[in-house]
């Protein structure tokens, strides 16, 4: 009895031990969450904003419906130099890329099929990514936090949401917080030391199946750089290919007759 006694007691204080040292998860009211994950938002957007030039390296992939991986995978390094440089370098499933913007134009080159494309841009940071979605149609899950205010590009009048918890991404803490939009939904992991981007989900919820891109970012740096970082170097031989730009602009000439054509004239396609 008294054997059995003294292990009872053992265990339970194995238990209080165990017990004492996990970490118990911080639950918050909606209200005090969504307060939290917005100053945690603003304080990543001033850390970010404070950054003039400076270099990453992320890895990306994207998921099909039901969370199986596709072959879309990249890791990217990429150097930005604010108001008006970016250079990077990617390594993919399809193969190895790279691209330069300098405040003038844009330069994409593909290694694996040799080719490669220019196009005009605006001349500063900002101006140039809402270009690249609008102008060209290209989706960058990184764009939002390249701008000069991340809070601004995050944030729109119907966002809802804030911190969920505290999360490991690899060895690092980082702050969890999620938030839906009517166009997507997204999810952005911060360290809890400096606040600065961990990880970033983005769900497309008006996409075929809705898929997600999910980016870890790895190794924040401050790079010396010079003009020569931000111009393109095309290899030889490699040919060029037209960049696509969306219609985005209705032009009132289009509705005029063609030339030659009478005056009220119907014209046929």
């Amino acid at each position: 009895m008294i054997a059995r006694r003294q292990h009872t007691l053992l265990s339970l204080l194995a238990l209080a031990i165990i017990g004492a040292g996990c970490h118990q998860q911080e639950t918050l009211a909606p209200e005090a969450a969504r307060a939290k994950g917005d100053a945690l938002l603003r304080e990543m957007s001033t850390n970010m904003s404070a950054l003039q030039t400076f270099a990453y390296t992320v890895e990306e992939r994207r998921q099909n419906p039901g969370g199986k991986p596709s072959e879309r995978r990249v890791t990217r390094h990429v150097i930005v130099r604010r108001p008006n440089g970016i250079a990077f370098t990617g390594k993919g499933d399809r193969g190895d890329t790279a691209g330069w913007y300098d405040g003038k134009q844009i330069t994409l080159v593909s290694y694996r099929d040799k080719v490669w494309a220019r196009g005009p841009m605006p001349p500063t940071l900002d101006e140039a990514l809402d270009f690249l979605g609008a102008e060209y149609d290209v989706q960058m899950p990184t764009a939002d936090l390249l701008y000069s205010s991340p809070y601004d590009a995050f944030m729109t009048k119907d966002t809802t949401g804030g911190w969920v918890d505290t999360q490991k991404i690899g060895d690092r803490s980082c702050e969890h917080l999620a938030y839906r939009q009517q166009v997507v939904d997204w999810e952005l992991w911060l360290t809890t030391d400096r606040a600065m981007p961990c990880q970033l989900k983005m769900t497309y919820k008006q996409a075929p199946g809705q898929p997600s891109t999910w980016v870890t970012y790895r190794g924040l740096e401050a790079p010396n750089v010079t003009d020569e970082t931000f111009k393109a170097n095309v290899p030889d031989g490699f040919n060029r290919i037209k960049i696509l730009r969306r219609a985005t602009v209705i032009d009132p000439k289009l509705d005029e007759p063609a030339p030659g054509a009478k005056a009220g004239a119907k014209q046929t396609k």
